[in-house]
Formats: C-alpha cells, sequence, structure tokens
C-alpha cells in the first residue's frame, strides 16, 4: 500500500509539470504562444484561454497583437463564450478596421450573437441584437466570403421573431372572450400580417383573424353583432381571395355560412 501511494504521489507530481503547465508557469512568451498553438491543433481551445490571458497584455501594441487577437476571440468561440467572443471580435474591428481578417471578424461577431438567440418562445432582445449584426455584416460585404451563410442565419432569425409575433397573437385568441382575448388578437394577427408580409404563418394569421373577429361579432350586444360579423365577411372575402387552396379554407368557409345564416335570420323584410 505504501508503494501504491508513493507511485501514485509521482504521477500527480508528473501530470502537474507536464508541458501545459510548464507553459503556464513558464516567463518565456513563445512557449506559452507553441503551447496555444498545440491546444489549437487538439481543438482543445478552453485550456488555451488561461494562457490567452498571460499573454495577450503583452503583445498589445505589437505587430503580433492582431493574429493574437483573432485567435482569442476563436477560442472564446469555440469554448461557447459567446457574450465574450462577440466583445472580442467587436473590439478586433475597432482595433484593426484594416487588418485581412477584419471581414472574419465582423461575421463572427454576428455569428457569436446569432448563437445567444433563444428559443423563440423566449424574450428576443438577443435575436434582434443578433439580426441586426448580421444584416451589418451584410452591408458592408454583400459578396464577402460569409454572405451566404449569414443571409441563412438571417432568414432563420426572422422565422424565429414570426413565430414569437404569432404565437403572442395566437395566445390571446385561445382567452376567446375571456379578458379581453377576441379583442386583443384581432389587434394582434392585423399587426402581424402588415409585419411580417413574408412569413409562412400569414396564412395561419388571416385565417386566426377571421375567426377571432366572428366570434367576438357572434358574442356581442345584439345591436352591435350585424356591423362586427360585417368585419368578419371582410376578413373572408381577404382570406379566401389571397389563400384559396390553404388547409383553412373549409373552416373559412363554415365561419362564412354561419355569417350568411345569420344575416338571413335578423335582416329586416
Amino acid at each position: 500500500m505504501k508503494n501504491l501511494l508513493i507511485v501514485f504521489i509521482l504521477v500527480l507530481t508528473l501530470t502537474s509539470c507536464g508541458p501545459y503547465q510548464k507553459a503556464l508557469k513558464s516567463e518565456d512568451n513563445a512557449t506559452k504562444v507553441a503551447m496555444i498553438d498545440t491546444l489549437f491543433e487538439k481543438g482543445k481551445y478552453g485550456k488555451s484561454l488561461a494562457l490567452f490571458d498571460q499573454i495577450i497584455p503583452v503583445y498589445r501594441g505589437t505587430d503580433s497583437a492582431a493574429p493574437m487577437a483573432i485567435k482569442y476571440a476563436k477560442a472564446l468561440y469555440e469554448d461557447e463564450s459567446y457574450i465574450n467572443s462577440a466583445y472580442q471580435y467587436e473590439r478586433f474591428i475597432q482595433s484593426h478596421p484594416q487588418n485581412e481578417n477584419a471581414q472574419l471578424a465582423l461575421f463572427m461577431a454576428a455569428k457569436s450573437h446569432y448563437q445567444m438567440s433563444p428559443i423563440y418562445s423566449k424574450d428576443q432582445t438577443d435575436t434582434k441584437i443578433a439580426l441586426t449584426k448580421l444584416q451589418e455584416y451584410i452591408d458592408v460585404y454583400p459578396s464577402g466570403d460569409y454572405a451566404p451563410e449569414a443571409n441563412i442565419m438571417v432568414e432563420e432569425l426572422r422565422d424565429k421573431l414570426d413565430k414569437k409575433s404569432y404565437e403572442i397573437a395566437k395566445q390571446y385568441h385561445h382567452f376567446g372572450n375571456f379578458r379581453g382575448g377576441y379583442i386583443n388578437a384581432i389587434s394582434a394577427f392585423e399587426n402581424f400580417i402588415l409585419d411580417h408580409p413574408g412569413s409562412d404563418y400569414q396564412d395561419d394569421a388571416q385565417f386566426y383573424l377571421l375567426e377571432s373577429q366572428y366570434e367576438y361579432g357572434i358574442n356581442s350586444f345584439p345591436q352591435l353583432v350585424a356591423e362586427r360579423l360585417a368585419k368578419a365577411k371582410e376578413y373572408y372575402d381577404t382570406f379566401a381571395k389571397r389563400y384559396p387552396n390553404s388547409e383553412y379554407k373549409e373552416d373559412a368557409d363554415y365561419i362564412l355560412a354561419k355569417i350568411e345564416d345569420y344575416n338571413s335570420k335578423n335582416t329586416s323584410k
């Protein structure tokens, strides 16, 4: 047992004095840079960050500052420290605007923000920031190396915002007459249709706008029903014209039939 303990202590000692630990403790910056390169080759980006913390201040203001800064930002990104990688890429652009890696830095700053965009059901502040940053890259480099990827990410983020807005309107619809659900739904669907013209949820929004208006109208005070159903009929006409082959067409036709039935029974002879 005593021999095993000695062996264990020796292993720990050797491990603690390995190349990485030696580089951390070394006063030779070239040794630290060489270890960073080795770690990059092995994909151990997170492990390199402690070394970057030591040498970034040393190389600031030298010819090595720019290549070291872009590598540091990459290490942060690959370690999924996106808020820090975004900051470092943006700082790189400010410090080295004419550098050959300026385009890469602008794109990767935007991509870092893209990675912070949450699922659609959560607050979309980061999504909006990412869209702004990606659009900035596209505006500066419309034919840039990363423009195709940037455009794909823009479409994805826009779809996420579309879904967020649509689901909020749908939530109001589910409330029904409780807490002004249908009134809020009508307003939300109208705004969605105007603000998201290319959305995949356009026909859904048009149908639920119709249904919300119908339910709001049919459940109104008797003297208000006809006027509000007339508005629902307008929504039906728009829906039927724009989406004649929609999956909601049969349901929309059923609502129209109910509107016409109400009108036929309540029209003065």
